[in-house]
């Protein structure tokens, strides 16, 4: 496919050029392109897989209290139901909380703790 590499480098849209090819070598370059636009799909979803499971995963009060680098005091203060800040999910009697929200505190607004 080494050959077909020029056709893609010449986006220039000011160059004029002509190619002849068989009807054998333009099947192989339409195959060559939707291989690679397969492989690019591919890579995009499975790209987009991870961010999804990242955004769904559920963290400890410890494991939050160290990704945010806060203490347990600061988690209960976001939670009061005056603040409303970060709530808690409750799984049982465990305390988790949603790393998306961790993430929109970490990268977004920033809290003022009083």
């Amino acid at each position: 496919m080494e050959d077909f590499k020029f056709i893609t480098l010449m986006g220039d849209k000011s160059a004029n050029f002509t190619i002849s090819t068989s009807s054998e070598n333009l099947r192989a370059f339409a195959d060559y392109l939707i291989n690679k636009a397969r492989e690019e799909l591919a890579a995009r979803q499975a790209e987009e897989a991870i961010e999804k499971e990242n955004a769904e995963k559920f963290l400890s009060r410890k494991e939050t209290c160290e990704y945010l680098g806060v203490c347990e005091a600061t988690l209960w203060k976001w939670a009061k139901p005056d603040r409303r800040y970060l709530m808690p999910v409750r799984v049982g009697s465990k305390v988790r909380y949603r790393k998306s929200d961790l993430d929109r505190i970490k990268f977004g607004n920033n809290p003022t703790v009083q």
